[in-house]
């Protein structure tokens, strides 16, 4: 039985594959076991698995029908048998390091059931944004101000923001610090805590830097959800409801926004384009299953439910569902009455009564505001640019032409 199983969906994925397998194969622990699900591809992802890896015995690949993401790692849950199980996207890349600090982590701590650590997004050109520093440091304390919360303020006479979610923090222990004293990474802690109740501001946790205890998944007896295209969030509630919270701060994961030739990934994340407005109805629905339906006359909650209904609103209007933007611009206003920008977006759309036209105008000025925005983070290129706007022209080209 392999110390650790390491679950990989993956759907169309042949210009990044390889990259993801072979952070898997680099690991300076090698007591694991891959197992690649693959959801229905239709592109050479699977041919790419069985001509370059058909010696690697470490290596399972499972085929099945498109079923998501969900359905993909819950075939690769059922099918594993390691001690620990940790996931892996085929856009992701972990750093070598990943799979030997964390199951130290745990070998050290038998009643600990989860640890997890940072992942950075690379924008490529030595660009990241660092999750979760970024969120706890910046993006949550922002909504946080914003609906008149004290929840994630620091303590008093701290300035790591790392404090504002979890209860304490110490050093790494002799069971990891052979480990990150080779890495070029500093300032590296362990931060513990329960923070289910901090999770109401959204991600605080994902499945890509994280490993967790077989036992613990068995106990609990939860799988993805299917159809729920954040099901990562349902998921990772579970734990975080039943158990503390381990984190390291220190990178053990990367997730690309580029194929490893430069290019633009051929598929999207999940979370942008054409289906980020499902994703963010179903991060609502997860939400007020957790929160906002036990507490109803929780004036704070309502204020935090009144801005994601604002939010929605706008992935709704990219969408060009202009009736589904009024709807959750009345739910907004009702439940946070004080929100100004709720009420000048509700006139926006209500001074433009085509829908399509609506879409047009704001996709426009929101990519104009997003490129000039990444332009000057330096998180993308010109060229990078020029093809985003070649594709999606070409997307909208008729079939004959653009074959």
């Amino acid at each position: 039985m392999p110390l650790i199983s390491v679950i990989l969906p993956t759907y169309n994925r042949a210009d990044t594959i390889q990259r993801a397998i072979e952070s898997v194969r680099n690991q300076t622990l090698q007591d694991w076991e891959l197992l690649v699900v693959d959801d229905g591809s239709t592109d050479n992802t699977v041919g790419l698995i069985t001509t370059h890896y058909a010696g690697e015995s470490r290596l399972k690949l499972f085929r099945q029908a498109n079923q998501g993401v969900s359905g993909a790692r819950n075939t690769g849950m059922r099918e594993s048998s390691g001690k620990y199980i940790a996931f892996i996207d085929s856009d992701d890349e972990f750093l070598p390091h990943h799979l030997a600090l964390e199951s130290a982590f745990l070998e050290a701590h038998p009643e600990e059931s989860i640890v997890m650590g940072e992942l950075w997004e690379n924008f490529g050109h030595d660009v990241f944004v660092k999750h979760y520093q970024v969120e706890i440091g910046e993006w949550y304390p922002r909504v946080a101000r914003i609906i008149g919360s004290r929840m994630l303020n620091l303590p008093s006479g701290e300035t790591d923001n790392y404090l504002r979610v979890y209860q304490a923090r110490e050093p790494i222990g002799e069971w990891g610090r052979r480990i990150i004293e080779r890495l070029p990474y500093k300032n590296i802690y362990l931060y513990r805590g329960h923070i289910f109740e901090q999770l109401r501001w959204g991600y605080l946790m994902c499945m890509q830097p994280t490993m967790i205890r077989r036992s613990s998944w068995e106990k609990i007896g939860h799988e993805f959800e299917e159809g729920n295209l954040a099901e990562d969030f349902g998921f990772t509630a579970e734990f975080l409801r039943r158990f503390t919270v381990n984190y390291l701060s220190v990178p053990v994961c990367y997730k690309h926004e580029l194929a490893p030739d430069g290019r633009t990934l051929m598929e999207n994340h999940v979370a942008t384009g054409k289906t980020a407005y499902v994703v963010g109805k179903c991060m609502m629905r997860n939400l007020e299953n957790l929160f906002f339906n036990e507490r109803p006359d929780d004036q704070e909650l309502k204020r935090l439910l009144g801005w994601l209904q604002y939010r929605l609103a706008h992935a709704a209007i990219a969408q060009g569902l202009r009736a589904e933007a009024l709807s959750h611009l009345g739910n907004s206003r009702r439940n946070f009455p004080g929100l100004p920008r709720a009420l000048a977006l509700y006139s926006a759309v209500m001074l433009i009564p085509r829908a399509s036209l609506l879409q047009r105008i704001y996709n426009t000025s929101y990519l104009l505001s997003y490129i000039l925005g990444k332009l000057g983070r330096q998180e993308l290129s010109i060229r990078e640019v020029a093809q985003k706007v070649m594709r999606r022209f070409r997307s909208r080209l008729p079939l004959s032409v653009s074959n």
